[in-house]
C-alpha cells in the first residue's frame, strides 16, 4: 500500500512536502498531485472541486457527478530527507501503475 503509516507529516512544525492523492473509490481512479505543503492544499483541492474549478477536467467531470463521498484526498508520500518532490512523484505514479491503478 502506498500510505506512510508514520504520521510524521501532521506533527512537523511547518509546511510538509508530498504527494496528493485524489481517489475516486468508485472507478478506482487516482490523481497525484505535487505539494509544497499537503494539508494546505489538500484543502485546496477539495475547496476547487467543490466549485467545480479544479484543473483536470476528467476528475472534475466525475467529481461533480459522483460527489465527495466516493472520493478520497489524503497525502500518500511525503519527502523525508534530500528526496525530490518529482522523484517522490515518479514513485508514487509508478506504484500505483504497477498496482494497475488507472491515472487521470
Amino acid at each position: 500500500m502506498l500510505i506512510n503509516p508514520n504520521l510524521k507529516y501532521y506533527l512537523n512544525d511547518g509546511p510538509t512536502k508530498g504527494i496528493i492523492r485524489i481517489y475516486n473509490l468508485r472507478t478506482d481512479k487516482s490523481h497525484l498531485v505535487i505539494s509544497e505543503n499537503i494539508i494546505e492544499d489538500s484543502k485546496k483541492i477539495r475547496f476547487q472541486l467543490d466549485l467545480g474549478l479544479y484543473s483536470n477536467k476528467d476528475l472534475q467531470k466525475d467529481y461533480s457527478e459522483i460527489g465527495l463521498e466516493l472520493f478520497s484526498i489524503e497525502p500518500i508520500l511525503y519527502i523525508e530527507d534530500e528526496e525530490s518532490l518529482e522523484a517522490l512523484f515518479e514513485k508514487a505514479k509508478s506504484q500505483l501503475l504497477s498496482n494497475n491503478i488507472d491515472l487521470y
